[in-house]
């Protein structure tokens, strides 16, 4: 009987998330600048709403891979469902999955979307041509305003994703399906997206 392969270090793994996080910090960070920079007020706050749903939406994914079941999941995948494999992938390393969305993704993103804000804000105050104060205060009514968003909607976030893992977890799938079907291999490991056909419901 073979034996399974030891799990790595706990130091490499936090090395990768570290490494992870430093990447995708580094070129977020770069891209919101060059976007905020050179971009009309109205397009920098859609801008910081974007990032602001990509956080909520990984939040609840994070929380969806925690709370399904893999019985359904096992039953679509028998079925050859599109996304119910990867679904599956998805349950089955729920720790890793969740850390990723809600830990690394969520992190740099509320990082990013932080300093997002003050330029947002500063855009603002030029534009009604305030003074110190009005800018302080513009700031942080901008902050406030996008922290309000942010918790509100993880909070409502979560309760949908206790209520609807399954469904949030198998759209999840079907994304990471078609992705593995553009670039012509898999990301979640297995036979590759070409390798059978699946039917949809």
């Amino acid at each position: 009987m073979a034996q399974e392969p030891s799990p790595s270090p706990w130091w490499r793994r936090a090395l990768r998330v570290g490494l992870l996080s430093f990447g995708l910090a580094v070129s977020v960070s770069y891209i919101s600048g060059q976007t905020l920079a050179r971009a009309h007020v109205i397009i920098a706050l859609l801008f910081v709403l974007m990032l602001v749903v990509l956080h909520i939406a990984f939040d609840i994914l994070g929380t969806s891979v925690t709370a399904a079941e893999q019985s359904p999941l096992n039953a679509m995948s028998a079925k050859r469902i599109t996304g119910a494999r990867q679904a599956l992938w998805l349950v089955r390393n729920a720790d890793r999955v969740a850390n990723f969305t809600n830990d690394v993704v969520g992190d740099v993103v509320g990082l990013v979307s932080g300093a997002a804000v003050t330029t947002v804000a500063l855009q603002i105050t030029r534009i009604f041509q305030g003074g110190a104060r009005s800018e302080e205060l513009i700031t942080l009514g901008v902050i406030g305003l996008v922290s309000l968003i942010t918790v509100g909607g993880k909070a409502s976030g979560k309760t949908f994703a206790m209520a609807h893992a399954t469904d949030v977890v198998v759209l999840a799938g079907r994304i990471i399906s078609a992705v593995e079907r553009m670039i012509g291999r898999s990301l979640t490991g297995g036979r590759g997206p070409n390798s059978s056909r699946r039917r949809t419901t």
